[in-house]
């Protein structure tokens, strides 16, 4: 029986009576599914998979800090980068042999966390010079590779979180290593453009299998660009003008084109900031504290009152 015969069947029945409408809808009840489309089942199964990923992670560790003296370096290097990479494999394997099954991206997971600091240790132990930040650098970048290859081959989220976790840690480490005398200043606005990187990739990929992920880079990413902004507004008579376009700017784009009620929300928070800023340094000494807590008060609101009539007009239906 296909699916119309399936609901033609039901629709004779509900019109002869011999199934009410309260029948019906208990039985949908029975393993109705969340908003991301997963059981309640299912969900409690991820969790004990994660919560059990998390011991295995944590005894892991503990036993490798105990033996740690005692295993020298081939044991060293076997226990962490070998032991992350026959986990990484295990869960490969896992994920082709059960892709509807999250099995794999337990094993995967503990990988995740083992991999980079074992590649980390295998630096270590070999006595490589530390002199420069080149070493460490080039071992994050073939960990990222690693995991980028990985991503594109499985496609699972798990997997493009650590490679957006490494990839992340090797663009800091390549400034580090082009720049050894970077100030802080370049270290803001490196941030500022893996922060919009963020919120680029979760607006291009926000309906493929990347989808559990916007989420993470819609609130990272906003957050990395107007935090390392904001510092910049002290320093930076440019930024401290740029500012409140970017922050106004970030509040358009969060309605029209992300449409992300979390996006806003930071957005949102940046202007708020800006302002109380802009208050405390151009007003506070010539209209006095009071009276400039008291506009300060009428600025939040307003803004307040702006970002939830958006909230509410145009995101109301995205979630």
């Amino acid at each position: 029986m296909n699916n119309e015969e399936l609901l033609a069947e039901l629709r004779t029945r509900l019109n002869n009576g011999e199934i009410s409408h309260a029948q019906l809808q208990a039985a949908l009840k029975l393993e109705q599914p969340n908003s991301s489309g997963l059981s309640s089942a299912t969900l409690i199964t991820r969790l004990l998979f994660i919560i059990g990923a998390i011991f295995i992670t944590l005894g892991v560790i503990y036993l490798v800090s105990q033996l740690w003296d005692d295993l020298g370096t081939f044991g060293r290097i076997t226990i962490t980068l070998g032991l992350g990479v026959v986990f990484s494999g295990v869960g490969s394997w896992f994920l082709i042999q059960e892709p509807e099954r999250d099995i794999g991206n337990v094993f995967h997971g503990i990988g995740g966390f083992m991999v980079p600091g074992g590649a980390l240790v295998t630096l270590d132990e070999m006595g490589t010079s530390f002199d420069t930040s080149w070493p460490v650098t080039l071992t994050i970048g073939m960990v990222f590779c690693f995991y980028l290859l990985l991503t594109w081959y499985h496609r699972k989220v798990l997997l493009n979180f650590f490679c957006f976790a490494n990839g992340t840690a090797l663009a800091y480490l390549l400034l580090d290593s082009l720049v050894p005398t970077a100030d802080g200043d370049l270290y803001d606005y490196l941030t500022m453009c893996i922060g919009a990187s963020y919120i680029i990739y979760a607006h291009l990929f926000r309906e493929d299998w990347n989808a559990r992920l916007v989420p993470l880079l819609l609130f990272f990413g906003p957050i990395g660009f107007y935090g390392a902004g904001f510092a910049q507004i002290f320093d930076t008579i440019l930024m401290e003008m740029l500012y409140p376009f970017l922050a106004f700017g970030g509040m358009v784009l969060a309605v029209s084109l992300l449409r992300s009620r979390l996006a806003l929300s930071i957005s949102t928070l940046a202007v708020i900031a800006y302002i109380i800023y802009f208050t405390a340094e151009y007003f506070a000494d010539s209209i006095g504290w009071p009276v400039a807590l008291i506009l300060l008060g009428f600025a939040i609101i307003g803004i307040g009152y702006i970002s939830i009539n958006l909230n509410r007009k145009y995101l109301k239906a995205t979630g």
